[in-house]
C-alpha cells in the first residue's frame, strides 16, 4: 500500500447576499443567489436551524508527535509496536492499540495546507481503519510537530459510501481566502433508503483546532408503504440539503446557511437515478436562509436571526 502525499488547493467562490434572503422555486430552477431585502425584526429567540456533528467525534488535544511524513511511514511499519505508537499519536480509538491486534491502515492520505494564521503549512493525516475513519490535525511547533485535534467517524471499511474522499476535503476559508478550512462529512444510512449526513468545518485559530460550524448537510426520510386510514403520509422521500455560503468581500463577514427541501414521489423512487445527489438536488423546491456571522469570541459561526423563507427583491 502506498501513502498519498499531496498538497491540496481548493478554490470555492460563491457570491452571497449580506442579509437574509430566500426564494421558492418550481421545476428545475436554481437556489437563491440574488441580493436580499432587509428582514423584519423578530422577538423570537435566535436558534440555529441545524447543528451537530452526528456520528463524528472531535477531540481537541495538545500532544507532541513525530513529523507527519514519519507518522505516515510508521503506520505501515512491519513492527507492531511502531504501528501502535503511530496509531496512538494520531488519536485512533483504543481498540486498535491492543496487543496482538494492531491493524494496518487500508488507506492513508496526507495533506499540507495553511489552516491557521502562520506562514507555515499545517498537516492533516487521515487514515482508513477497519471500523473507523480517523483524521489528525497537526501543526508545526518550532522544529517539532504537535497534534491539536482529531476527528473520528465510526464506519466499517466494507461500507462503500464512506471513504477518505467522502469523509474529508479542504477548501478556502471564507473569512481569509489565503487560508484553508477542513470540511468533514459523515454519511449514516438508515432503513427504507433513509440517510443522514452531517458536516463539520475545522480551522486552526490561536493555535487550537476549532470546529467553527456543524450541521445536517443532507438527509432523506422515506415512506415505502401506503398511508394507513386517517393518515396523510404518502409513499416517497422527503429531501433536505443544507450548505453554508458567503461573500468573502463582505466587510461584516456575514454568511448564509441555506436549507433546501423537496420530495421524491413513489414514482420518482422507481427512477434508476433516484439515489444520485444531482437527481435529488433537482427536486428541491423550497429554500430558507439563516444569516450567520463569525464570532472572534466564541470562534464559531453564530446565527444573527432565525431561518426564514428566502425572498428576492422585485425586479425593476
Amino acid at each position: 500500500m502506498r501513502s498519498k502525499f499531496h498538497l491540496l488547493a481548493a478554490v470555492l467562490t460563491i457570491c452571497v447576499p449580506a442579509n437574509i434572503f430566500a426564494q421558492k422555486h418550481t421545476g428545475g430552477s436554481s437556489p437563491p443567489t440574488a441580493p436580499p431585502q432587509r428582514a423584519a425584526a423578530s422577538t423570537q429567540p435566535v436558534v440555529p436551524v441545524s447543528s451537530g456533528m452526528g456520528a463524528m467525534q472531535f477531540f481537541a488535544v495538545n500532544y507532541g508527535v513525530p513529523a507527519p511524513q514519519s507518522l505516515a511511514r510508521q503506520l505501515e511499519a512491519d513492527d507492531d509496536r511502531t504501528r501502535s505508537a503511530s496509531l496512538a499519536a494520531i488519536g485512533a480509538p483504543s481498540q486498535y492499540l491492543q496487543r496482538g491486534h494492531i491493524p494496518f491502515a487500508h488507506s492513508i492520505q496526507l495533506d499540507f495546507v495553511a489552516l491557521g494564521n502562520t506562514d507555515e503549512l499545517d498537516a492533516i493525516l487521515t487514515v482508513e481503519l477497519d471500523q473507523h475513519l480517523v483524521s489528525a490535525i497537526l501543526m508545526p511547533d518550532s522544529s517539532n510537530w504537535k497534534r491539536i485535534g482529531t476527528i473520528v467517524f465510526p464506519t466499517p471499511f466494507f461500507d462503500p459510501t464512506s471513504n477518505l474522499g467522502t469523509f474529508m476535503r479542504t477548501a478556502r476559508s471564507f473569512s481569509q481566502p489565503n487560508r484553508y478550512r477542513v470540511i468533514y462529512h459523515s454519511y449514516v444510512p438508515g432503513q427504507n433508503e433513509d440517510y443522514v449526513e452531517n458536516e463539520a468545518q475545522v480551522r486552526i485559530l490561536n493555535g487550537k483546532a476549532v470546529v467553527s460550524i456543524s450541521f445536517v448537510s443532507n438527509a432523506r426520510t422515506c415512506v415505502t408503504t401506503p398511508a394507513a386510514p386517517g393518515k396523510t403520509a404518502k409513499p416517497g422521500c422527503e429531501l433536505t440539503q443544507r450548505w453554508l455560503q458567503a461573500d468573502p468581500s463582505d466587510p461584516a463577514r456575514r454568511f448564509i446557511l441555506v436549507t433546501g427541501t423537496g420530495r421524491l414521489s413513489d414514482r420518482d423512487m422507481t427512477d434508476v437515478l433516484n439515489k444520485a445527489r444531482v437527481f435529488q438536488t433537482a427536486h428541491l423546491r423550497t429554500f430558507t436562509c439563516q444569516p450567520y456571522i463569525f464570532s472572534d469570541v466564541t470562534e464559531h459561526y453564530e446565527p444573527m436571526a432565525n431561518a426564514s423563507p428566502c425572498t428576492l427583491p422585485p425586479v425593476k
